[in-house]
């Protein structure tokens, strides 16, 4: 490779690869923080679940991003030779869409539950402004 390489863990990835890799590591940290921050309120314990698997799909994506740089940074042939060294690692585009895909679906069911328990409230969305208290 080429001198500016940087070795981490044994291995020799590029600095573009590196730098972008933590910083998506560090949007997977911040949104870690972030949700851990702002808990859902939930009434019963699907709705825990639910948001579980949304921090989790949420996460996990960020996290999973700033790997899949250090994994393919790593691999130093280029050519038909990169793909054919990268392929055995194509199980974790799958890995990546079953994150996102957990994601979309817990917020989806979140939003979701409400309307299928019939509990429409007082047809106030709740984050429009009420009226002034007197």
């Amino acid at each position: 490779m080429n001198g500016l390489a940087v070795t981490v863990f044994g291995a020799e990835i590029g600095p573009v690869e590196l730098v972008i890799a933590i910083v998506f590591a560090a949007l997977g940290v911040r949104s870690a923080v972030y949700w851990i921050r702002h808990p859902v309120r939930a009434t019963d314990a699907t709705d825990e679940l639910l948001f579980a698997a949304f921090v989790t799909g949420r996460v996990g994506t960020w996290l999973l991003a700033a790997g899949m740089f250090v994994l393919f940074g790593t691999i130093h042939t280029v050519g038909r030779a990169y793909t054919d060294d990268a392929s055995q690692f194509k199980w974790i585009v799958l890995v990546f869409l079953v994150l996102g895909a957990m994601q979309l679906l817990a917020a989806w069911f979140l939003g979701a539950r409400d309307a299928w328990q019939g509990d429409a409230g007082d047809g106030d969305p709740g984050d429009e402004p009420g009226p002034p208290a007197a």
